[in-house]
């Protein structure tokens, strides 16, 4: 199904990593999804009854580095909003959000579904502004971000 990661048994991602052990204090992925047709086309992460619902522009801003990324924004029309979705590649999933938790203006961890997750700010809360960051923990070692603003 489009938009949707499948759990996989297999490896699921080329992410790097800087150990193999999670901290302790890390929630570990109950199943881990395979990423990688979203790595090679991040723009296809959400379906087009998903952008539908937001009334954002079917056709999304794609860039493969840092990381893979999508972002759709219509500031100045129906939507009012912009949204990005981020295969976060580079960070060691959730376990470096963990790690840097202290230098975050926000840090909430929560679950989506059985997925562990945090909804994050660097500098300031704009929650209430529309604004929200949340990364959930695809594998143990890569991080889906899925920000509005």
């Amino acid at each position: 199904m489009r938009g949707t990661a499948q759990p996989t048994s297999g490896p699921a991602t080329s992410a790097k990593t800087s150990s193999d052990a999670l901290p302790s204090d890390v929630p570990r992925v109950p199943k881990a999804l395979d990423t990688t047709r979203f790595q090679q086309d991040p723009c296809s992460i959400l379906a087009p009854a998903q952008l539908q619902m937001f009334k954002l522009p079917s056709a999304g801003k794609p860039r493969k580095e840092p990381s893979p990324y999508c972002i759709w924004s219509d500031f100045s029309g129906p939507a009012k909003m912009g949204l990005s979705v981020t295969i976060a590649t580079e960070r060691d999933g959730l376990a470096g959000l963990y790690r840097r938790h202290k230098d975050f203006k926000v840090f909430e961890p929560l679950q989506i579904e059985d997925y562990p997750a945090a909804i994050v700010a660097t500098a300031l809360d704009k929650r209430p502004q529309g604004d929200c960051d949340v990364e959930f923990a695809a594998t143990d070692k890569l991080s889906i971000s899925v920000k509005t603003t």
